[in-house]
């Protein structure tokens, strides 16, 4: 025979089910600011937060110190359930310039140094028309895949190298250069350039020093190279105030409105991020790209319009404003031209 639950027995039951057979709102959390804190320190303020922490990657910066959290996700101020794993991105400091180098032995052991750059994607071109002192013809910026790792030459190719292999000195008898064999070789056009990697290959191939395959770089390659990881208007950061620059680059201010007006020894100024030295400022270099146009759209392993009349130079120079020192600033001049502001960096 059936029997009727009694009322108090009902109740219990009702509550029962509203305790374990419902489903609980779950706790959610503000998500701490941890930038800029150290590792440690962001860690125990994830987890005081009742979070987790996730993924910790590591990346190269030379103005973040090392160890130090450069960014977040999810980002601050987000509200998550409570044990939500936050990933960190910490700095490692700046990269010690030739961790990853090949040295190329010219005539007489002088040395040719290259660093290793992995391929990668990136944003060309400048951040938009309200990019400080910038250019129109940095539009439009756009997605560029380079598909190949490459070596990309540490320093400009310097008059000690040119000489070496070539035996002359373009140089010599003009004004505003000086002599030191660690400076840069100037006074070459496109076309001399050309010639120094005719002879360079051939050497390469005599000496059994790997494939004979070096050349000029892309402007692509050239701009990814320079950037380094960065998105700023300089591989430093933005300057505004163009207070960071000396140290970093020979441009006008330093050089020829103080009286020094030339090349400056390579090297003596801070490397991007991936160990280059004096991608911006102190002389332009030649590209192998004929000068034109961005494509509106992504790209992959662009390299230029099939003809035209000027050819790509990049990097700002001693004799430039600081604003031509950007990673975004496109120059260019005939094949033929010469000038004691232009040299050029090897690539492979």
């Amino acid at each position: 025979m059936n029997r009727l639950l009694s009322i108090p027995a009902i109740l219990l039951a009702i509550l029962t089910f509203a305790i374990v057979g419902c489903p609980q709102p779950e706790n959610r959390v503000h998500v701490p600011d941890v930038v800029g804190m150290t590792q440690s320190e962001a860690e125990s303020a994830i987890v005081s937060a009742a979070l987790s922490v996730g993924t910790v990657n590591e990346l190269f910066s030379s103005i973040i110190p090392a160890g130090e959290v450069m960014d977040q996700g999810p980002a601050a101020g987000s509200r998550v359930a409570e044990g939500t794993a936050v990933n960190l991105v910490t700095s490692k400091g700046p990269q010690e310039a030739g961790t990853e180098a090949e040295t190329i032995f010219l005539p007489g052991d002088v040395l040719l140094e290259m660093v290793w750059i992995e391929k990668g994607t990136y944003m060309r071109g400048r951040s938009g028309p309200d990019e400080q002192d910038s250019r129109d013809r940095e539009d439009p910026r756009h997605e560029v895949t380079l598909t190949a790792d490459f070596w990309m030459g540490k320093f400009s190719v310097t008059k000690g190298q040119w000489t070496a292999l070539m035996d002359t000195t373009p140089w010599e008898g003009h004004s505003d250069v000086i002599n030191d064999p660690d400076s840069p070789a100037v006074f070459v056009s496109w076309h001399d350039a050309q010639d120094f990697i005719a002879a360079l290959n051939h050497h390469i191939e005599q000496t059994a020093q790997g494939p004979a395959n070096v050349r000029l770089p892309s402007e692509a390659e050239w701009e990814y190279a320079a950037r380094a990881g960065t998105t700023a208007r300089f591989y430093w950061g933005d300057d505004p105030e163009y207070t960071g620059i000396s140290g970093f680059a020979w441009w006008r201010g330093n050089s020829r409105d103080v009286g020094n007006e030339y090349a400056h020894v390579v090297g003596q100024k801070a490397p991007n991020d991936w160990g280059l030295y004096d991608m911006s400022g102190n002389v332009r270099e030649w590209c192998q790209d004929w000068s034109g146009d961005y494509p509106a759209g992504p790209v992959v392993d662009p390299t230029g319009p099939a003809s035209g009349t000027t050819r790509r130079t990049r990097g700002g120079s001693w004799w430039d404003w600081q604003s031509s020192c950007r990673s975004a600033y496109r120059g260019g001049s005939i094949p033929s031209f010469r000038s004691d502001f232009i040299g050029f960096r090897l690539s492979r």
